[in-house]
């Protein structure tokens, strides 16, 4: 995988294939509730100038881009995750590890029903084969996360995210407001580990944590990189 993020109106662009991770640092607010604003509606799935790339090959940035506003304010329940859990629930429910189980448990089932429609005066007809997403939705399946501190809980929300879902990329706005240089140096390794692909928007900072790499876009707009 070889990441690009571009636009069109932005000289530099974006490279994710290196071990730096990239902050993008906007000083001018006015500037800064753009960009977030054009991102934010592309995250959505409106149309934008902004071009994720894999090997120059343009994605489907809603779909492959994770964007985290507040790392305090994580939905590990949101519909997008719980429906992606239930789809790759049903399929593991009949891969090869687990299909005796599955058609022992849809025997059960068929023959439970069977049973309760001696309770009425008329018959009923229900699917031959069980639907394990809608088995698990009924029996109220949530996802459960356990953590000690804030940075394990966005850790574990990441770890997830990956797992479940197709996305590439994940953009942080103004995480290093939320966390020390000694937690994010922690988070930082856990990316690099984990080869995941990340990028920092912030509207101000001071001093570079080792291994960032930074893009500016200043005050007057000019582009440092």
């Amino acid at each position: 995988m070889y990441l690009k993020l571009a636009h069109s109106e932005i000289s530099f662009c974006i490279d994710f294939d290196k071990t730096e991770i990239p902050v993008c640092i906007i000083e001018s607010p006015k500037r800064w509730r753009e960009i977030q604003k054009k991102l934010s509606t592309q995250y959505l799935g409106e149309d934008g100038e902004w071009v994720l790339s894999d090997h120059d090959k343009e994605l489907n940035f809603s779909k492959t881009v994770e964007m985290i506003f507040n790392p305090l304010q994580l939905d590990e329940n949101q519909r997008k995750l719980v429906t992606a859990f239930l789809k790759s629930f049903a399929e593991k429910a009949v891969n090869e590890s687990h299909w005796r189980e599955s058609q022992e448990l849809n025997s059960i089932i068929q023959t439970f029903f069977g049973k309760m429609e001696m309770e009425y005066s008329f018959g009923y007809h229900i699917n031959t084969e069980t639907d394990f997403s809608a088995l698990a939705k009924a029996m109220g399946l949530q996802i459960e996360t356990q953590y000690e501190t804030d940075l394990e809980r966005l850790l574990q929300y990441c770890i997830m995210i990956k797992e479940l879902t197709k996305i590439k990329l994940f953009i942080f706005w103004n995480l290093r407001n939320y966390f020390t240089q000694n937690e994010l140096e922690l988070f930082y390794e856990e990316i690099r580990r984990r080869d995941w692909k990340v990028l920092l928007m912030e509207n101000h900072l001071e001093q570079m944590i080792d291994g960032e790499k930074w893009y500016i876009i200043d005050k007057d707009n000019c582009e440092i990189y």
